[in-house]
């Protein structure tokens, strides 16, 4: 029904795409860690654009892939997608035309959160939530703002199982316009030269499609649960964060919700990089081509370019500076999509944020050294760390330029 085979990743410009969705793999600690920062202002009410960036991007994607098949396929084609990108396992053969109760067997971000962060106080996968209502929409031809979702029980907070509620009404969350797909640009690129970042990348790019859910619809690999998210959920609930803190709290509300949203993607990319670096297929293939810590930045960015961050190149590295360059971003993608009013407030705070967390690694851990960090305690000292490495973007495709670039620093 469903099968990544009919959309293959774009190796031209290091991107994936599912019926017009750019789909990256981040770590489940990102996730968690974005939601919970967004959470945790708790003056502001962000359950209606958690559920309500899902259920687009969800809905978007589901009618290019769907198209065509009748109730039953969708249904299955649905289960399959959801499972295939890592956020767990959903029954939805019981989904009927008025709507109802949905169980799932196992829930990414319910199951993470209760690792991560303990017993929630109330249901914490609006992902699933939105991801719900897109699915009760595109089966029985609704249009969003006709449906209601919501989730009932959550295993975060120690229920036996994850239950949600669909069904119509007049919508319980967010609604936005309808958009298209970036174009991809053809682009020369510069980076430092190094001799094996083909053999890497080419490597990676042939055990990607290995990279498969088992069967409590998780991806596990390099050490830790990966998910193939959406990359304009990610920017949307971004830009819902801030544009509500600015409403609530002014200027002031706007640049905290940059600084979070920065945090989010720094822990992020710790985690994300760390795992891989010090994971056995890192050891396996990348370990015999690695003399200096630069080699550690030219690897990763070679692994990086088989995930769908668009394609990752070091135009300069050292302790003191270094200039990274990625093309064909999908989180700038993302803003561009974003309205004019809010775009001023938008960055893609996720991939600056990680490129900050990998100078840290590199060059403030005993990490290639070959030593076993603890991530967890080294994650913690990044954040208390007074003298740490930011990254201040250059260029931008949302400064009118062809690409993102950041130079890295030491703050």
């Amino acid at each position: 029904m469903f099968s990544f085979e009919n959309y293959p990743f774009d190796a031209k410009h290091s991107i994936f795409e599912i019926g017009g969705e750019a789909m990256m793999f981040q770590s489940a600690q990102y996730l968690i860690h974005l939601q919970h920062s967004i959470l945790n202002a708790d003056y502001i009410d962000s359950r209606p654009f958690l559920v309500g960036a899902a259920a687009d991007v969800v809905y978007r994607q589901l009618q290019s892939v769907t198209a065509g098949f009748d109730e039953s396929s969708k249904k299955i084609a649905a289960e399959e997608i959801y499972k295939a990108c890592g956020y767990g396992v959903i029954e939805l053969s019981n989904l009927q035309k008025h709507g109802g109760e949905i169980s799932a067997k196992s829930s990414l971000y319910s199951q993470s959160w209760l690792e991560i962060f303990g017993e929630a106080k109330r249901p914490v996968d609006y992902f699933t939530t939105g991801f719900l209502a897109a699915v009760f929409a595109n089966t029985f031809d609704y249009d969003l703002q006709n449906v209601i979702s919501a989730q009932l029980q959550c295993t975060a907070q120690k229920d036996e199982q994850n239950t949600y509620f669909v069904g119509l009404g007049a919508t319980n969350f967010s609604l936005y316009s309808k958009e298209t797909s970036a174009a991809h640009e053809e682009l020369d690129v510069f980076e430092a030269p190094w001799a094996f970042r083909e053999d890497i990348t080419k490597t990676f790019l042939s055990a990607s499609g290995m990279l498969n859910s088992g069967v409590d619809g998780f991806i596990f690999a390099f050490g830790m649960r990966l998910v193939r998210c959406y990359a304009d959920y990610i920017v949307m609930v971004q830009a819902e964060f801030i544009s509500a803190l600015l409403k609530a709290i002014g200027v002031y509300g706007a640049q905290l919700g940059k600084e979070l949203m920065l945090e989010a993607g720094s822990a992020g990319g710790f985690f994300m990089f760390a795992s891989i670096m010090t994971s056995e297929e890192w050891n396996t293939v990348v370990r015999q081509y690695l003399r200096k810590k630069e080699d550690w930045i030219y690897a990763l960015f070679a692994v990086l370019n088989t995930m769908g961050w668009g394609y990752l190149g070091a135009a300069e590295v050292s302790q003191e500076k270094s200039i990274f360059r990625n093309y064909n971003n999908p989180e700038e993608s993302g803003c561009l999509k974003i309205k004019n009013e809010e775009l001023k407030n938008l960055a893609p705070f996720m991939t600056q944020g990680s490129l900050a967390a990998l100078c840290h690694l590199i060059y403030n851990t005993d990490i290639t050294i070959g030593n076993k960090i603890d991530i967890e305690d080294g994650f913690r000292h990044m954040k208390m760390a007074k003298d740490g490495y930011q990254a201040k973007l250059t260029k931008s495709v949302l400064f009118g330029d062809k690409y993102l670039e950041a130079a890295i620093h030491n703050a």
